[in-house]
């Protein structure tokens, strides 16, 4: 009479349907490795709490609900139930949402205000906002402060180039320039037809982004000179030279530093954001892994 009774008080409207036992594997086996290993069990528990807090950063926790929610609003490809997600997709969608925050906080607490009770599509539009706009600017300013040689790269250098097709043309080149001559002339003496735009060797006004662009490794002595400077003979691979090579030497003619435009170096937003949210803890439960501040992920448990 017991067992019937209890089987009786077991039965009631709001049960769901058994799982049979290869259902139950299936939840289990989290993986797909036919193997249902104890950490899979874990995870399966866990995100059977909704309500746990899953992930905690700086000012803010996410749940499983929030996680389960981001899912069903927005699936990955391949997910087919979002309230029983593989591991990896779950992760996945940890990892999106707690980077998301991360870089929210990061452009708050630089002076651009950030909403954050709002979903993560406004979220996300916040950010994106910001990146394309002041955070920039800022992120321009912070990056020439922690490496003031940004600041010549986007200056302008004009120069003049002498190019011959051998070392000891360049050297002698070189020497005259030494003793006081002027560079568009030496250069119209001794530099090959067609090496350079301009008979007198002026080939412009550039970054130094596009000179290396140009000239390739040879350009690296530009980094160190100024207006007057004359480099090094360097050599670099050229069909102008019936030898193959071509033969140079630099003479830096002027910089324009009211011209430096530090956008041509690229987008600094992405980066400065990178190296400050590495810094910022994140705990995530053991059930479903750990965090990794060096690839900003969620990654398995060790």
């Amino acid at each position: 009479m017991l067992v019937v009774l209890a089987a009786g008080c077991s039965a009631s409207p709001e049960q769901t349907s058994l799982l049979n036992r290869d259902e139950i594997f299936d939840r289990i086996d989290q993986d797909d490795d036919g193997i249902a290993l104890r950490a899979d069990y874990e995870t399966v528990v866990a995100l059977s709490n909704r309500t746990m807090v899953v992930a905690s950063y700086p000012g803010g926790d996410i749940t499983i609900e929030a996680v389960l929610d981001s899912l069903t609003e927005s699936p990955p490809s391949g997910l087919i139930d979002a309230e029983n997600p593989s591991v990896e997709q779950f992760r996945a969608r940890l990892t999106s949402m707690v980077r998301l925050r991360l870089a929210a906080v990061a452009i708050d607490e630089a002076g651009f205000e950030i909403e954050f009770e709002v979903d993560d599509e406004i979220l996300n539009s916040q950010v994106q906002t910001h990146l394309s706009g002041g955070f920039e600017e800022w992120a321009q300013r912070e990056a020439v402060k922690a490496d003031p040689r940004l600041d010549k790269f986007a200056t302008p250098h004009c120069i003049t180039v002498i190019a011959t097709g051998t070392e000891i043309e360049a050297v002698a080149a070189r020497e005259r320039l030494d003793a006081g001559e002027l560079a568009p002339v030496v250069a119209s003496e001794v530099n090959i037809a067609g090496s350079t735009p301009s008979p007198n060797g002026d080939v412009g006004c550039a970054d130094l982004l596009t000179w290396a662009n140009a000239f390739g490794e040879s350009a690296a002595p530009l980094g160190a000179m100024n207006a007057g400077d004359m480099s090094e003979v360097v050599s670099m691979a050229s069909d102008y030279s019936p030898t193959g090579r071509l033969w140079l030497v630099f003479f830096v003619r002027e910089l324009r530093h009211e011209e430096k435009n530090l956008s041509v170096l690229g987008p600094f937003a992405q980066r400065v954001l990178a190296d400050l949210v590495v810094g910022y803890e994140v705990v995530v439960d053991d059930g479903i892994g750990s965090w990794d501040p060096a690839g900003l992920s969620v990654t398995p448990a060790r």
